[in-house]
């Protein structure tokens, strides 16, 4: 590949399981679309490869042999759960030889055991490392302490992709809420009483999730409704749509998003975290009723106030492509062959790989379990 030029890259997405309709395997996805777009051959990696989601990875090249994985033949690698180190040592001493791919590792949660940021194999590897929040970014470096700096991390902010970005309202509704989506994987059971509430009030209330109705969010979907109510990633999708967002789920939450509180609600991922703040159902249901107006208008004035690009995926991808293409695969690969050579380099990486296929193991019981 030359180092100058927008190119066609050989993609590979790494993500540990791809089966429900959940933030990392839509994350995964839509990266790998992203990609894909750009005209780039992509390979979408999993140890749990399964529907629903499998039907959605059209035109992917899917593949759960991780193992066995050639890192020589990727240009650019999306890295989720720590996956590199389910390899060989003998992988990563051939793709210093060969060829040093460029690679982002992701951390999607400041919490999850699945989620956590391998940084001393990050700084082998020379690698980017990436968050979907300032909170999870924190996190990362105090982890990751003298590995990852927090300068140093990309926060994509859960980005949405190019298809929901819609026109954006500019001011209040005369009309009453007709219609929510409420999107949610734990959907706790004020909420759901909330929904009987509002349904009651005339309001359509449609509810997507585990329990509920399973599809993968189209940009239709989000159009369609008034307003949202979710957390975390479909946050995105409706500031993307311009569609007005009651923050609310299992950690409970802020309400509607307004630019009086963008700022922390983005700095935790949208989630309901740090507050915290419960109501029970008639609560919810009036301080949804009554708020919407203002809602309308705060969720058209947010693109006014603040700069939104961060949320769209395409643009972070775009450069992440452009930072593949220009790398130096050379002093990549001498960086990684001195420290392979190193005896506690190669003690971390097998007891990385050693935790990692730990981690593989309880994740195919879930599976199973679950399935």
């Amino acid at each position: 590949m030359s180092e100058t030029g927008d190119q066609r890259l050989r993609v590979l997405v790494l993500t540990n399981h791809f089966k429900w309709f959940a933030g990392s395997e839509i994350v995964a996805l839509h990266a790998a679309q992203g990609f894909a777009a750009f005209g780039d051959e992509v390979t979408l990696a999993a140890n749990v490869i399964e529907a629903p989601m499998r039907e959605h990875a059209v035109g992917l090249h899917l593949t759960d042999n991780i193992a066995d994985l050639d890192l020589t033949k990727f240009d650019l690698v999306w890295h989720q759960h720590d996956m590199l180190s389910l390899l060989p040592i003998a992988a990563f001493e051939q793709a210093s030889r060969e060829s040093a791919a460029h690679i982002a590792s992701v951390s999607l949660s400041p919490f999850e055991p699945y989620e956590h940021i391998n940084g001393v194999l990050a700084q082998a590897l020379s690698a980017e490392v990436w968050a979907n929040s300032p909170e999870t970014a924190d996190v990362i470096v105090e982890a990751n302490r003298g590995y990852v700096h927090r300068s140093d991390i990309c926060v994509f902010q859960n980005a949405a992709p190019e298809s929901f970005w819609g026109p954006h309202a500019l001011a209040g509704s005369s009309q009453p809420l007709r219609s929510v989506l409420v999107v949610s994987n734990h959907l706790p059971e004020e909420l759901k009483a909330c929904a009987t509430l509002l349904e009651g009030q005339g309001v359509s209330v449609r509810r997507v999730g585990l329990g509920d109705e399973q599809v993968l969010l189209q940009p239709s979907d989000v159009a369609r409704a008034d307003a949202v109510v979710s957390i975390g990633k479909t946050v995105s999708y409706a500031i993307a749509a311009g569609k007005p967002v009651f923050i609310y789920d299992h950690f409970g939450g802020d309400g509607w998003l307004t630019r009086d509180n963008f700022e922390e609600n983005r700095r935790f991922n949208f989630s309901g975290r740090p507050r915290m703040r419960r109501l029970d159902a008639p609560a919810l249901a009036t301080e949804i009723l009554d708020g919407y107006g203002r809602a309308v208008e705060e969720s058209g004035a947010l693109s006014r106030t603040f700069d939104l690009s961060a949320f769209r995926l395409e643009q972070h991808l775009a450069n992440l492509r452009k930072r593949a293409q220009s790398r130096d695969m050379r002093l990549r690969g001498l960086k990684l062959s001195f420290l392979l050579s190193q005896r506690s380099f190669r003690a971390h990486m097998e007891t990385s790989r050693r935790k990692a296929e730990v981690m593989r193991s309880l994740r195919r019981q879930i599976d199973v379990t679950t399935g």
